[in-house]
């Protein structure tokens, strides 16, 4: 908020008279009472500086524009086109000077520079890339409150995971240890059951023996010399039997010693297992918070009056080169920021393909189905469409691990991306609006039917219609702005546009590639089947780089810079 202290008059200051200011000015960075502004009026060579009220000033107070040269301290009255500096007089007399090359066509006043200077271009980049960055920034600051919410969420599950396992584990252990008393105790009983047995025969045999010893003390005592000579051979009989019989019973008798062997596993949690679990925290490269270059995206608005001519445009062949494997047509192709370039390959081998400007396959990047559509996220980040499967995927090209599902209603095909959104083209739906996250954020009502690719600027969405052999532009509220439509253009499918929102449009019956002016009222045939274009399907501008990617149907691809 604009501070509301009062600012003193600067020349009455001078005087140590102490007077409000009512005007400030922007040149002399100095406020002026009623009569001093008169005063300073009334002089030729400060007529021209420019007086605004206090109130204005207060709102500009914070704003710091160093009007002065930060080498020699003179004031900026010169700006040099050739470097976009604004300098002093001091340099460009001065030796050594950067501007000692410079014309006098070059350097002009600063005066007539900065007329205008509300209204400039530059100023409407500068616009343009604050309103970016702060949308850039709540991106990210939400990204990091989901991000917030999903480690204290992991917390959570992970705390219960421990519980429940503790729990579980408690659960088990109770379990095995009822299992093992119960076999604990039918293994004692059977054991103490065997010795049981033969120790009862063992006393059973001790009072038959006892009886006899006392028969034949008996025997010794009191009877005669023959019946102490026939008694003891049949005592001798039955003790010999009666031994004979237990020696039969107890031969083949052992000693049972019970112990117990711990479960391996038991014995590793109790001696081996030092801490019940390991907490990890897994680093993935969060790919929805991207603070974006903004003269990056700036590089994607257009500043209307500076559209260049359609009839000026030039193709130069770069290369072209053949995709590996068999291929029906390739539905889809990006050129990255690197130079790496993308290919979808929809109807043949179902891959998505990675190779290099000179045409050399890299690699071949894991997708979970047939990939129909791609567009940049960013540097290393793209969205896939994947058709009748009715999802799409936001995969990171340098770590393919790191990706995210979003699913659709319908299945989906071209998708687009533009300011943090994505523009989705969802059968029986229309156009589908949603954040990096897979959250819907609004539905384009449009029909869609006969529509199959999409692509986007800061402010339209463009599609093809392959039924009516359309060319359509609408805002970003789904309002019709143009709709195109030439004979030369027969069965409309991939586009892109430029920097000045000119359409890039490959016919696939028609075998040409067609630029579209920004206002739909013409169109320039740049291709033919004579330059070998045959059936395209897919086509992608790098703006950055000024290149055009087209893919055909039998496998080709062909690089154009674009002049």
């Amino acid at each position: 908020m604009a501070s509301k202290l009062n600012i003193s008059c600067g020349s009455c200051g001078y005087e140590d008279i102490s007077k409000n200011a009512k005007k400030w000015c922007t040149i002399c960075e100095e406020g002026f009472c009623g009569e001093c502004e008169k005063y300073h009026k009334s002089m030729k060579v400060l007529s021209d500086h420019e007086m605004i009220s206090i109130e204005d000033y207060r709102q500009i107070k914070n704003i710091s524009v160093n009007l002065n040269c930060e080498i020699h301290g003179k004031k900026l009255d010169l700006y040099c086109k050739k470097h976009d500096a604004a300098i002093c007089v001091f340099c460009l007399v001065c030796i050594p000077s950067e501007h000692k090359s410079c014309s006098s066509s070059d350097v002009i006043s600063i005066d007539d520079a900065s007329k205008n200077a509300k209204q400039s271009s530059a100023l409407l980049y500068l616009e343009g890339t604050i309103l970016t960055t702060v949308d850039n920034v709540k991106h990210c600051i939400k990204d990091r409150e989901m991000a917030l919410t999903n480690v204290d969420q992991d917390e959570q599950t992970i705390r219960k995971t421990i519980t429940n396992t503790r729990k579980n584990l408690n659960e088990c252990l109770d379990n095995l240890e009822r299992k093992l008393l119960v076999d604990l105790q039918s293994k004692h009983g059977n054991c103490k059951s065997k010795i049981i047995k033969i120790l009862n025969q063992l006393r059973q045999m001790e009072k038959e023996v006892e009886i006899l010893k006392e028969q034949t003390i008996q025997m010794k005592s009191f009877a005669s010399d023959l019946q102490v000579f026939l008694g003891t051979r049949q005592l001798n009989k039955t003790i010999s039997e009666t031994i004979g019989s237990l020696k039969e019973e107890i031969r083949d008798y052992t000693n049972d010693n019970m112990e117990i062997e711990m479960n391996r596993v038991i014995s590793s949690l109790v001696n081996e297992i030092k801490q019940f679990g390991e907490i990890r925290v897994i680093e993935t490269m969060a790919i929805y918070l991207q603070l974006k270059d903004a003269k990056i995206d700036q590089a994607q608005i257009q500043i209307h009056g500076f559209s260049r001519s359609i009839q000026n445009v030039n193709l130069k062949l770069k290369q072209k080169f053949d995709i590996k494997g068999s291929i029906q047509a390739i539905t889809g192709c990006i050129v990255l920021p690197d130079d790496r370039i993308i290919i979808a390959d929809y109807y043949g081998s179902g891959k998505l393909m990675e190779y290099n400007n000179n045409g050399q396959h890299i690699r071949d990047i894991p997708v979970s189905n047939e990939p129909f559509s791609l567009t940049l996220v960013d540097t290393d980040c793209i969205a896939v469409t994947y058709g009748l499967s009715e999802y799409l995927e936001i995969i990171n090209t340098k770590n393919t691990s790191d990706r995210k599902r979003v699913n659709c209603s319908s299945y989906c095909l071209g998708i687009s991306y533009q300011d943090q959104k994505l523009y989705v083209l969802v059968k029986q739906q229309g156009i589908v609006v949603m954040d990096l996250n897979g959250t819907t954020l609004n539905t384009i009502d449009i029909d869609v039917y006969n529509v199959v690719n999409i692509t986007t600027t800061i402010d339209r969405i463009y599609y093809t219609n392959y039924n009516s052999n359309t060319v359509q532009c609408c805002s970003m509220t789904g309002q019709e702005i143009w709709v195109f439509s030439d004979r030369s253009i027969s069965n409309p499918r991939g586009l892109s546009v430029d920097s000045n929102q000119n359409v890039f449009v490959v016919g696939q019956t028609s075998n040409n590639l067609t630029v579209i002016q920004h206002d739909g009222k013409d169109c320039t045939v740049l291709l033919t089947d004579r330059d070998g274009l045959k059936a395209a399907y897919a086509v992608n501008y790098n703006r950055q780089k000024k290149i055009i990617c087209v893919g055909y149907k039998a496998g080709s691809v062909a690089l154009y810079q674009v002049s």
